[in-house]
């Protein structure tokens, strides 16, 4: 069993904003993500992903970017980042029953 921590995915599968303009490094950076994750990360590991998940501002918004991440192998952790407008510290709880046994959502 092995700890990894990823962080600034910056995804937007849903919303329109595409990580392209910031050079030929983000240029389809999802599937370097998914390529280099699923080759390191075995599914007895832990993934603590450290922030900026997504682009979208509402839940509704991030549901492609958060099916992604569950697709990764390993238990996930996801630490809010001040990108993730989706995610109402408040609401913690709410996002942890909606997903549970998929991704552990915490505030702090």
């Amino acid at each position: 069993m092995a700890l990894y921590a990823l962080g600034d995915l910056h995804l937007s599968f849903q919303a329109n904003k595409s990580m392209d303009l910031f050079g030929g490094v983000w240029k389809c950076h999802e599937r370097r993500i998914e390529k280099y994750v699923n080759k390191i990360v075995k599914p007895e590991d832990t993934l603590v992903l450290t922030g900026d998940h997504s682009w979208g501002r509402k839940l509704s918004e991030c549901l492609e970017d958060l099916a992604f991440i569950e697709k990764l192998p390993g238990r996930k952790i996801l630490l809010r980042g001040n990108h993730d407008m989706f995610w109402d510290v408040k609401k913690t709880a709410r996002l942890n029953e909606e997903f549970n046994g998929k991704l552990f959502f915490s505030a702090k």
